[in-house]
């Protein structure tokens, strides 16, 4: 699985620790969302898709102000011959929005690097939790095209 990158101070923590961290009180402008609520809408939006996690990876920075993540999902044909990757970001520090990123190849460093051949982001405005749910869902629509443009390119291999 592609890892996390954390060299500018994150640390690695369990869901568990994901969940006991603390989301700050919102504005009328700004609404934190939780990063393991977050985590899971895109977890259950996999599960109610038939997609399953064969490896994660999380981290907390800054106070656990910042939150990174990877999940690995099968491919659903054969896992050992391909995975795709999802990376998640969120922050309680105003510093980025709520992100996604997939693809084969997924770079998500707690230096604020974020990259796939998929990448859809939502800022943390009033409205972000009525958005969510959309954004996550065309995040998996675009992750079942990009999953079986994997399988074709390598069946032509």
């Amino acid at each position: 699985m592609n890892s996390l990158c954390l060299h500018t101070g994150a640390a690695t923590v369990t869901r568990e620790q994901l969940a006991a961290t603390t989301t700050p009180t919102g504005t009328n402008t700004w609404t934190p969302i939780p990063h393991h609520q977050l985590l899971e809408r895109i977890v259950g939006t996999l599960e109610a898709n038939h997609l399953t996690i064969t490896e994660q990876s999380h981290a907390l920075a800054k106070d656990g102000n910042r939150y990174f993540g990877l999940l690995q999902v099968a491919n659903g044909n054969n896992p050992l011959d391909f995975g795709v990757v999802i990376g998640i970001r969120n922050s309680h520090d105003k510093t980025f929005p709520a992100g996604l990123a997939v693809g084969a190849k997924v770079f998500v460093c707690d230096n604020l690097s974020f990259s796939a051949e998929i990448v859809l982001a939502r800022k943390h405005t009033v409205n972000i939790n009525r958005d969510l749910p959309q954004l996550i869902s065309r995040a998996m629509g675009q992750l079942a095209d990009h999953r079986y443009q994997q399988v074709a390119r390598f069946a032509s291999y």
